[in-house]
């Protein structure tokens, strides 16, 4: 028997340290007599779980009548008795959704036939055109409850042996937010009583009507009279972000609430979900908070599943993501999990090639994946019309739904070898040098498109910020500005117009505490709901205005700067400040070095999206000023890398994830800024070296 667990750095099994190495593998679609082969391949690959999803519309075709082991297609428990003679775990996945490219993404036909009103809906009250439950509509709630026991009856047995993990649910949120907006059912949210879902969520955050009045300049007399489809409700007003928050709330309850029915249920194992994409991750901060441990969220990453994807392979802009998304699991106190890598795809064009994966499976693990699974690893015949893509799920997989062993099979190997070999990861952490600071709620709003002034500051942080650091000297981590700030290097914070009040200030005591600060692109001038808020303007001690240009910024020792846009030119600076850059036409000061109590603070008034290697210059200039420690140099700033530290052990990722060779020359420094590895490299196309250092 293998047992699983995990904490905040990493996985270990039976007690020892190792990469979760999962990979997706359907009972009901993979022949009964080809599982015990196919399992045994994926276990020569390496691979150490195997998962499957338990699809609801499979096993209770008709109301009521719920089948298991009926069938070899149906036989969960066939499959999991084999899974425990191969030797591997299993992560199973009941839903209530699935996706998997099946027919009602997973929920039975009779479900949304008979009972409509269980449908979501958009403001406006209509369905979906793709239709999709309210998640925590009673009725739905109550045909799922039953489900969930009658899948926890078959699953007991084998708890713990060889089932570790369940997931709740797939991709929360999504099919929502994709086919239509976040759900406005009105009895899910109880929309008119005291007792509703939105009325308590209300008063739980104001406390008392005539505080929520005095926030929206209202005179309702009760919470029961706020409805959210009112049409005259701005989009990004106060009113709707509330509206939106209770959504978001509304999620956590949901996973916590398909949880705890697995516990009352004798199945109290590990529990996860996985976030649809990096930039999803943001929605289960609340999940995170008030899931029943343990937990775990991971994320998906795929960086091509068909012709609308933004790239055929992966990219420099995906390995943002990827760190992007690593870096927020690591924050909610996740080991960083992809819990749907791609291992094929659904559309036969773009292909998924060898090569592609392999820099895909490295570029994670360089930007801090500690476990994965792979989707998927097998295919097969979709059961009794279930399909909704398809009729052969072969999905491009390692091995494909005839039984034949892929040539991508061989790129599985090779990853999941290094892995095994590298199992002191679980405990390491990519080297950093400088943290780029995100508040929650901003990243939220930000990627629903809405901004105050002209900077979307999660769009900045990515497209500007964190790619520019990734083409420097200095390696990015992230930093929530709700959690524990880093005296020990420079926090760099990308700004639009509005910042809350307890992050202006946190990052104005940080300063004054003798922390060094990159301000860059807007000063904030007020708080989330609009507000006036100059917190950290007044600690700042400078007077601005506000501007919008694109305009070359001339630096005192680096000279001309291009590709930025200028937001605010600074017309008062406090004593012993020091004027760094300006304008180029007007003169006036754009970026200043300003003392903060024991700290510094450097304002840049503008933002940028990477364009020009002088960009780095320029970033690499200002965290020099500020005391950023050097991490890894690479001559050809277009070719990536990432070093990964451990007790006893180091080793540096450099990614060229472009199609065609390049070369570089990689320095790696020490923590007093000295070169300590030095190598020109070649490198071929869509290829991630690695390189053992002694430390």
């Amino acid at each position: 028997m293998k047992q699983l667990a995990f904490d905040e750095t990493g996985f270990s099994v039976n007690g020892e340290d190792a990469f979760l190495i999962s990979g997706e593998f359907h009972y009901f679609r993979v022949p009964a007599d080809e599982w015990k082969r196919r399992m045994e391949l994926f276990k020569e690959a390496g691979g150490n779980s195997i998962a499957t999803y338990v699809p609801w519309c499979i096993h209770e075709p008709e109301e009521g009548r719920i089948l298991f082991d009926d069938i070899p297609q149906r036989s969960l428990t066939h499959f999991l008795e084999t899974a425990r003679e191969v030797g591997l775990m299993v992560i199973l996945r009941p839903g209530p959704y699935q996706y998997s490219e099946l027919v009602g993404d997973g929920l039975p036909d009779w479900l949304y036939a008979d009972y409509p009103e269980l449908l979501a809906r958009n403001r406006q009250g209509e369905i979906f055109g793709r239709k999709a439950a309210s998640y925590l509509h009673p009725l739905f709630l109550e045909k799922a409850r039953r489900y969930y026991r009658a899948f926890a009856e078959v699953v007991r047995p084998f708890a713990s042996d060889p089932v570790v993990m369940l997931q709740v649910d797939n991709e929360l949120t999504g099919v929502h937010v994709w086919f239509g907006s976040i759900d406005y059912n009105p009895e899910t949210y109880g929309f008119g009583r005291e007792d509703g879902r939105y009325a308590r969520f209300l008063r739980q955050k104001y406390g008392s009507i005539d505080r929520l009045n005095e926030a929206y300049g209202s005179r309702f007399g009760s919470f029961a009279e706020l409805s959210p489809l009112d049409r005259d409700i701005p989009a990004d007003g106060l009113r709707s972000r509330d509206y939106d928050d209770c959504y978001y709330a509304s999620m956590a309850e949901y996973l916590c609430t398909l949880a705890c029915w697995l516990k009352e249920d004798g199945l109290d194992l590990p529990v996860c979900h996985n976030s649809a994409g990096p930039n999803m991750n943001s929605v289960f901060v609340e999940t995170v908070r008030q899931m029943p441990k343990p937990f775990l969220l991971g994320s998906d990453h795929y960086y091509n599943l068909h012709q609308g994807w933004d790239q055929n392979n992966p990219t420099p802009q995906y390995a943002i993501h990827c760190l992007s998304s690593c870096e927020m699991l690591r924050l909610l106190g996740m080991p960083p999990t992809v819990l749907e890598l791609p291992g094929g795809s659904p559309s036969d064009t773009p292909p998924i090639l060898p090569e592609d994966l392999l820099a895909c499976y490295f570029t994670n693990l360089a930007m801090g994946m500690k476990g994965m699974n792979y989707y998927v690893f097998t295919g097969g015949p979709n059961f009794e019309d279930n399909g909704s893509t398809c009729e052969i799920y072969d999905y491009n997989a390692f091995v494909g739904a005839d039984g034949s062993v892929r040539p991508t099979y061989q790129s599985l190997k090779v990853f999941n070898e290094f892995c095994t070999a590298h199992s002191w990861m679980q405990r390491a952490q990519r080297k950093t040098s400088a943290a780029v600071g995100f508040e929650w709620q901003t990243v939220r709003k930000n990627l629903s498109g809405f901004a105050a002034g002209s900077v979307n500051s999660f769009r900045f942080a990515s497209a500007g910020l964190l790619y520019t650091m990734m083409c420097s000297r200095y390696a990015p981590a992230l930093a929530a500005l709700d959690g524990s700030l880093d005296s020990g290097r420079p926090l760099i914070l990308p700004c639009g117009l509005d910042m809350s009040p307890e992050a202006q200030q946190r990052v104005a005591d940080f300063a004054a505490a003798g922390g060094r600060v990159l301000l860059c692109g807007e000063l904030p001038q007020m708080d989330p709901d609009g507000k006036s808020c100059t917190l950290l303007q007044q600690a700042l001690g400078v007077r601005i205005s506000r501007t919008e240009q694109n305009q070359a910024v001339a630096f005192e020792e680096i000279g001309r700067v291009y590709g930025l846009t200028v937001h605010s030119l600074l017309d008062e600076l406090p004593e012993g400040a020091r004027v760094l850059a300006r304008e180029k036409q007007s003169g006036r000061p754009v970026c200043a070095e300003l003392p903060v109590g024991r700290g510094t603070v450097i304002l840049l008034g503008a933002s940028w999206q990477m364009t020009a290697f002088a960009q780095a210059q320029m970033l690499e200039y200002l965290l020099d000023r500020l005391g950023a420690k050097p991490c890894v140099s690479s001559q050809n700033r277009n070719i990536f890398t990432s070093l990964i530290e451990g007790e006893g052990h180091r080793v540096l990722f450099v990614l060229n994830l472009y199609s065609a060779p390049q070369q570089t020359a990689v320095s790696v420094y020490d923590d007093a800024g000295q070169v300590i590895w030095q190598r020109e490299l070649q490198l071929k196309a869509m290829e991630v070296q690695h390189f053992e250092l002694i430390r």
